[in-house]
């Protein structure tokens, strides 16, 4: 357990502190990872045990995955930066699903630790706790406290684990969403958007950001300024909203109409009422530029086909179709490449880009659109991307395609094609041959085999 993850750390070096004003916790939602046995382990956490599930169970989510036990011989913990005297925010979002409880489930703790240079550990203290014998079924709870780093503290642990074994237990708890915040900047704004230094387009309308709980009732005061090469951190021109309940601003409504080729300076003030005693946190200040920005591109809808399907290419053993994408641009500067290329590939044979069309091409100009005209000579999955480059850089999006034996196999994986599931179930289709029709070939197919007998159960001879 004396591994430390200190990316945190790291960034807190590069970014000036950006990152000490956000979640300390890496992967805090455990949305990176591949779901599977907690043996196979989640990217940021360690753990012991293996009762645990990294799971993607649509009933039981914050986001697109989280995490279950159901046996308190496993937990997780992970490590973040922290100093002696600063108070730290814990806390989890836990569930006890219908799904998967029992009228004798277990409850659920989470646990703060704190360590010196030598790895001793200085304190060890259950800052939240889940009794499942009170809550509700299928409501996310969100339990955790406030604790002190002590004297000596070097690094901070979070610790996540099933507790109160009884005889007959049995279920599983649900959890996602773990945090932990340096309590001093924990109403501070953060994660601004434009991000702190980019080159945005002079079409920007809209500024935003967030803040740490989104249940609770901030207000946002927004200073702008025009600052050239300089920053004036004090800001000494009066906010240009104040009062605000959302994480967002309309420049338009706020009457700023931006200037091309600027430099602007921003900060977000965030006053928590309190209960009458109001706390503000003055915000970081940012800045962004207004100026040439690369392409934005849309490679379009993932597409699904079958090797056999009349495409006129006149070859059987491969099937060809058409994708098509589309981008935006400011026109500051010329487009000087449009084009898709291959990514990855699955099911082996041969994928070919076999034409290109650029509209309107090389030059200046605000949208274009590429097609390509591509084949494939084995079933499989398989990625396309287009990559649009002008002056600043390469913009680029990813579609996939889904390259199947027959028709039936490819409607059946889109998504967006319900036709054949909704017939499906019922086996009243009648295509045999898999080519999304009902007609003479597959009247052909069943008189071929009309007396035949299939089996002895039948009471015939096969």
């Amino acid at each position: 357990m004396k591994q430390r993850r200190f990316l945190c750390h790291f960034l807190l070096i590069l970014a000036v502190g950006v990152c000490a004003r956000a979640n300390l916790l890496v992967n805090p939602g455990f949305e990176e990872g591949d779901v599977g046995s907690l043996a196979n382990g989640v990217p940021g956490w360690d753990h012991w045990g293996s009762d645990g599930w990294h799971h993607n169970d649509p009933e039981a989510l914050i986001g697109e995955k989280g995490m279950k036990f159901w046996w308190d011989s496993s937990g997780m913990w992970q490590d973040f930066p922290a100093t002696a005297g600063e108070t730290y925010l814990y806390s989890v979002q836990v569930m006890d699903a219908s799904r998967d409880t029992s009228p004798n489930n277990w409850d659920f703790r989470i646990e703060a630790e704190f360590y010196d240079q030598a790895d001793v550990m200085l304190v060890s203290s259950v800052v939240g706790y889940f009794d499942s014998s009170i809550q509700p079924d299928d409501t996310w709870v969100k339990i955790g406290s406030s604790i002190t780093a002590p004297a000596g503290t070097v690094y901070g642990r979070v610790v996540l684990r099933l507790w109160d074994w009884q005889e007959g237990i049995a279920g599983a708890i649900y959890f996602d969403d773990v945090s932990v915040y340096d309590e001093a900047l924990y109403g501070q704004a953060y994660a601004p958007d434009p991000a702190d230094g980019e080159i945005v387009a002079l079409g920007l309308d809209t500024l935003s950001w967030q803040n740490h709980d989104p249940n609770d009732t901030f207000t946002f005061d927004v200073y702008l300024e025009a600052e050239g090469l300089s920053v004036d951190p004090n800001f000494y021109s009066l906010p240009i909203a104040t009062g605000l309940t959302d994480n967002t601003l309309n420049l338009t409504s706020a009457g700023v109409t931006l200037m091309d080729s600027t430099i602007y300076t921003w900060r977000v003030d965030s006053t928590d009422p309190n209960g009458g005693f109001p706390v503000t946190f003055p915000g970081l200040v940012w800045t962004f530029q207004v100026g040439d920005v690369q392409p934005t591109v849309n490679a379009g809808s993932d597409q699904y086909n079958w090797i056999y399907m009349e495409d006129g290419d006149g070859d059987p053993s491969k099937v060809t179709f058409t994708i098509t994408g589309t981008y935006t641009d400011d026109g500051k500067s010329d487009i000087t490449r449009a084009e898709w290329v291959l990514g990855n590939q699955e099911g082996g044979g041969t994928v070919t880009i076999e034409s290109q069309t650029w509209t309107p091409g090389a030059g200046t100009h605000t949208s274009g659109t590429v097609e390509a005209v591509v084949s494939a000579t084995a079933n499989g999955w398989l990625s396309l991307r287009l990559e649009v480059e002008d002056a600043v850089g390469t913009g680029s999006d990813t579609m996939n395609a889904g390259v199947y034996n027959t028709c039936l196999e490819a409607a059946l994986e889109d998504p967006a094609d319900n036709t054949i599931e909704t017939n499906w179930p019922n086996g009243l289709h009648g295509d045999i041959n898999g080519d999304c029709k009902t007609n003479l070939e597959d009247v052909a197919i069943l008189a071929s085999s009309w007396v035949d007998c299939m089996t002895v159960k039948a009471g015939c001879t096969p």
